[in-house]
């Protein structure tokens, strides 16, 4: 069973508009909430627990992490989180909106999520204008709201049906919690416009819902594979869009036809491409991974890149140990969602590496083939060039490529190891000047130019 085909069914089935608290139908993000433990229940086996006192000390520092920014008036501000965070001439930048922040200067604050670790010295970052997450989720912790769920009971017999329990009316609260402290924020600095890089976070919906009762413009930057299983941008029904963004920055015109209308409008659908992608492909400014990869090369026949994440990492790792048992001339370099998070088994072969420093950028174009469950990489890899070879476990690659890649020639799904040993082996996908040439309608090009006429034409920045 596929999550998007669960939450459709609901969506379709019960009336999800007329579940309201304080004038708000809060299926707007509990869709989302219901989604993530969707997918947990069904793919996921991670089991670690996370540490508390770890937790509890980078808190209190993070609290405090340029905290004097939080009263300053800036025109614009990002939301962001460590994930997009990537080395820039030296310095660490965002790679979703390092062309922003040139631009903006000194009228651009970043509010960054460290995501449970303790903040880095600003002095390490590109940019200078920075506030912590915590500034807001702490704050929110002490804001007391009494809210009461009209027609709770459709979530109760959502529910049953689902075989799913969240703590909902837990979670509506503390979506409200999180709007006081947005909205008290936003009324003391009022900025133009708001940028967030993912807004279906509980926090970043809450944050999209304050700023729009202030008429605060948002745009959210396209960070993820945007597709039919991709369950935050398809509601099934008119539901209001008090906490979805106003624009989606898109990759490019292809999510136009993607996006349900109930999210956003096509034409609030802006394409300004990947500015980290398209940087990468003017210039290549490491070397490190060409020695690497050169390297395996003097031993192996074949360098196939692996991107992970951390919802299916145990089973594509098993998978991948069986495959490279089958393929001793071939090497597996899999790189993990995060550094410290990734599984690790007793016995391992030889040629499965695991790289959680490695910039898989910097390295894909050096490499024969990339493989994937269903990382967004798939489509930035396939537009340098390289050969996709999907590995569909659970159906996910299916589910969230099948529409986008249907018919492209430099693409292949497997379902098992035997069809993924084979493929491997056998096909001889066209050159990576012919692959690219398919895969221009991927990402618009021209990142900064299509940046500064949305800053000029719809923000007046």
């Amino acid at each position: 069973m596929q999550v998007y085909s669960v939450i459709n069914k609901v969506e379709k089935k019960y009336p999800i508009e007329m579940i309201i608290a304080e004038s708000l139908p809060v299926w707007q993000f509990l869709r989302n909430v219901y989604a993530d433990k969707l997918h947990k229940m069904y793919f996921s086996k991670d089991s670690k627990s996370p540490n508390r006192i770890s937790n509890i000390t980078n808190t209190l520092s993070n609290v405090l992490w340029e905290k004097k920014n939080r009263t300053q008036h800036y025109p614009a501000v990002l939301f962001t989180d460590v994930l997009e965070e990537r080395p820039i001439h030296g310095l660490i930048s965002d790679k979703l909106a390092h062309n922003i922040l040139p631009i903006l200067k000194e009228e651009i604050l970043v509010v960054l999520d460290p995501l449970g670790e303790r903040h880095k010295s600003v002095s390490e970052y590109f940019h200078s204008e920075f506030l912590s997450i915590y500034s807001f989720v702490f704050s929110a912790k002490f804001k007391m709201k009494k809210i009461k769920i009209e027609n709770s009971q459709i979530l109760d017999e959502i529910e049953r049906e689902i075989s799913l329990n969240i703590p909902y009316e837990k979670l509506v609260k503390q979506f409200f919690q999180y709007a006081a402290v947005f909205q008290h924020w936003i009324r003391k600095t009022n900025p133009k416009v708001i940028f967030i890089n993912c807004f279906f976070s509980l926090k970043h919906q809450a944050l999209i819902y304050s700023a729009k009762k202030n008429n605060i413009i948002t745009a959210e930057l396209q960070h993820g594979i945007i597709s039919k299983a991709q369950t935050a941008y398809m509601p099934q029904k008119k539901m209001g869009n008090h906490s979805f963004p106003d624009y989606l920055l898109s990759f490019s015109e292809l999510e136009k036809s993607l996006v349900s209308p109930y999210f956003v409008s096509s034409e609030k659908i802006i394409p300004i491409g990947n500015y980290y992608l398209e940087n990468l492909l003017s210039e290549n400014n490491n070397p490190h991974p060409e020695k690497m990869i050169s390297s395996l090369r003097r031993t192996f026949k074949r360098v196939i890149l692996i991107s992970s994440q951390k919802l299916i990492e145990h089973d594509l790792i098993l998978f991948l140990s069986e495959a490279a048992e089958k393929l001793s001339d071939t090497v597996f370099i899999l790189v993990p969602r995060r550094q410290q998070e990734f599984f690790k088994l007793k016995v391992i072969p030889e040629n499965l590496l695991v790289k959680p420093d490695i910039n898989l950028y910097q390295s894909c174009q050096l490499c024969d083939f990339h493989s994937t469950v269903f990382s967004t990489f798939a489509a930035e890899s396939i537009y340098m060039g390289v050969p996709n070879i999907f590995i569909n476990l659970n159906n996910l690659s299916d589910a969230y490529f099948s529409e986008i890649f249907s018919n492209h020639a430099g693409v292949r799904f497997a379902n098992n190891v035997a069809r993924y040993v084979e493929t491997i082996k056998t096909w001889n996908p066209p050159d990576k000047v012919e692959i690219k040439k398919m895969s221009l309608h991927l990402f618009a090009k021209y990142n900064l130019d299509k940046i500064k006429l949305f800053l000029n034409d719809k923000i007046n920045l």
